[in-house]
């Protein structure tokens, strides 16, 4: 049989002998010794055995009280069976309905019934007993399990509990090699400080593997962590794969900033840490009621993976949709299971399933919502990124791995042909009656902005917009961005310099240094570009000859855009043939005497003016824009 690792559960009623069937089972006693002297189980305990066929298999113990039945989920999202111990003298107990329907809500995939205490009635009660058990099981969550009746404390029939659990992990060998090639999960359930080591964080590696050096992410905190040390069942190893018990030692991560319910996983987890969650309720309400109107905006507590906490509970009208809304972000996944649980008390009111992480805007929640509602009832193998596509319009093309039907691939990203064509008009509208620039566009339509990008990109490779002075406008022609980084960043500060132009006669000798201010300005890269002997001026001199900026005497560099400008506001209602002295001139302007000569010489060279004595007199006007370029 092909190797693989498991991690079983046992759950059931207070006092139905959990932590002595672990130890029958394991040789384990996974009790604390504070839990042994009140007879008790208060938090999750651990322990393993080998199935004598090679495999690990991992043991939770659950409390079984209802004051820890936070402390019980925690210990049963990533368990791939559950034995439900039910004691042969007590029989079927509150606590043990409770715990199927959480079971059943949390998604646990198999089930065995396990009656335990049997050396404590007759075989006739013992049978009758076995009888109602299979029906009220089947009646409660639909499963026919199986049922193996032993005596933890007598030894009797454990053997066939072993084979039985071996039996129905049978089928994990065929989903082992998935499981480890998916992206490593694991959901904190204690974290502790061991000397030579530092913090050391266990839980139950769910999918995924991990080695030694791995480099992963921490969630809520989305930091980046490194793998430092591993151990699964009190065994160093440098690498391990699912489902399996862990320990993993942190490096440079302190204690304090790790708790249970924190999740463990890489960039391509695709783990969330959001504050508003959209689930979608199980039919039924785990305490079999309908549920109540009361509870809509009320304090409800959640738990899911390791996690539990508070959270606001709205129902979502007609619909089985509810938004849960946290006061600080959880780590979370679409499709995982949740329990819903009534605040202050033990009350099990609903199972549910993630269906949406994070907030979204109320304009375009009815959308969503609808979206959500033709969700298969399935979701083990739904993309939520055909959400994200149909929502948005667009989604990033890494997110599947074979492409859907009617999109358009545009770089990195997947686009919706209809949304395509609609965003097209839109932009292209939109920049028939006024310039903006791509952040603009980006927050006036509520699309990202690399998405915005690649979307005026397209435009303009077919000569249909332009990039000036920063902002798209309609029409062919020279693009702005179509220049080098270099030259771009040179435009930039020459145009932040506005009215004080811009003197490259600030360079030191020979133009090697470059000016501080602009040095400022520059990543290095293009700094020791421009660095380079004459390479400024080189950028200066031919943003000039593209007409990009303006040279006048000195030299001075103005931007183009502003020298047209002030010519204009100059020659405004002048005719051919007027005298303007250099007082008008320089109050129109607002120019000092040191900028307003090389600029009135800088007219006199495009043909507008001519000097005659201290005035100028008007040559021509601008009657087109063309008119304004500079010769």
């Amino acid at each position: 049989m092909t190797p693989y690792r498991a991690v079983i559960g046992l759950a059931g009623h207070v006092d139905h002998g959990k932590t002595l069937l672990i130890k029958a089972l394991t040789g384990i006693t996974t009790a604390r010794a504070h839990e042994q002297a009140i007879g008790m189980t208060q938090d999750l305990g651990f322990a393993h055995f080998d199935d004598g066929q090679g495999n690990t298999i991992g043991v939770i113990d659950v409390p079984g009280h209802e004051r820890y039945i936070r402390n019980m989920v925690a210990g049963l999202w990533s368990l791939d069976l559950v034995l439900l111990v039910i004691a042969a003298d007590e029989g079927w107990m509150p606590m043990t309905g409770d715990h199927l329907r959480l079971l059943k809500a949390m998604g646990v995939p198999r089930l065995l019934v396990c009656i335990n205490k049997c050396d404590l009635v007759t075989p006739d009660e013992l049978l009758l007993l076995e009888e109602s058990l299979l029906e009220r099981v089947m009646d409660e969550s639909g499963m026919v399990p199986d049922i193996v009746s032993v005596s933890a404390k007598t030894g009797a029939n454990i053997a066939a509990l072993h084979t039985a659990i071996v039996c129905q992990l049978g089928d994990m060998a065929e989903h082992h090699a998935p499981l480890e090639q998916a992206a490593p999960r694991l959901y904190v359930d204690r974290v502790f400080t061991a000397n030579g080591t530092g913090t050391v964080l266990t839980g139950t590696l769910q999918q995924g593997s991990l080695k030694v050096g791995d480099k992963l992410r921490l969630y809520p905190a989305d930091r980046e962590v490194q793998v430092r040390s591993l151990q699964a069942y009190h065994q160093s190893v440098d690498e391990i794969g699912a489902v399996c018990r862990v320990a993993v030692g942190l490096k440079k991560v302190p204690h304090k900033e790790v708790a249970r319910g924190h999740c463990l996983t890489s960039a391509a987890g695709q783990c969330e840490a959001a504050t508003h969650l959209i689930v979608r309720l199980n039919t039924e309400s785990l305490s079999g009621k309908a549920l109540r109107p009361s509870l809509h905006n009320k304090e409800v507590e959640v738990a899911l993976g390791s996690w539990h906490g508070r959270a606001r509970f709205v129902p979502i009208k007609d619909s089985r949709l509810a938004r849960l809304i946290f006061a600080s972000p959880i780590p979370c996944f679409f499709g995982q299971p949740l329990a819903i649980i009534r605040h202050g008390s033990s009350e099990l009111l609903h199972g549910a399933r993630i269906v949406w992480c994070g907030d979204i805007h109320p304009a375009r929640r009815k959308a969503l919502h609808t979206l959500l509602g033709e969700l298969p009832d399935e979701l083990e193998h739904y993309n939520p990124a055909t959400l994200q596509l149909g929502l948005n319009g667009y989604v990033l093309a890494s997110r599947f791995d074979q492409r859907p039907e009617q999109v358009t691939p545009l770089g990195e990203w997947l686009l919706d042909n209809c949304w395509l064509a609609q965003s097209r008009d839109q932009l292209l509208g939109t920049l028939a009656s006024e310039p903006l620039s791509a952040a603009e566009l980006a927050t006036r339509f509520g699309i990202a902005l690399p998405v915005t990008q690649a979307l005026l990109q397209q435009l303009k490779s077919e000569q249909l917009i332009r990039l000036h002075h920063d902002k798209w406008q309609q029409g062919s022609g020279e693009s702005e961005d179509d220049l080098g980084e270099e030259a771009q960043l040179v435009l930039k500060v020459v145009r932040d310099q506005g009215k004080e132009g811009y003197e490259p006669g600030k360079l030191g000798p020979g133009g090697v240094e470059l000016d501080p201010f602009i040095t400022r300005k520059l990543p290095a890269a293009l700094q020791q570009g421009l660095q380079q002997k004459g390479a400024l001026q080189k950028q200066l001199r031919n943003l000039a000859r593209l007409k990009y900026l303006v040279q006048l005497d000195g030299p001075i560099y103005y931007d183009a855009e502003l020298y047209n400008q002030m010519v204009a506001e100059v020659l405004a209602g002048q005719q051919v043939g007027d005298l303007i002295d250099m007082a008008s001139l320089k109050e129109i302007t607002g120019l000092s005497r040191k900028y307003a000569i090389p600029f009135c010489l800088r007219m006199e060279m495009d043909g507008w003016v001519r000097r005659e004595e201290n005035e100028r007199r008007v040559l021509r006007l601008p009657q087109t824009q063309d008119e304004m370029e500079p010769a």
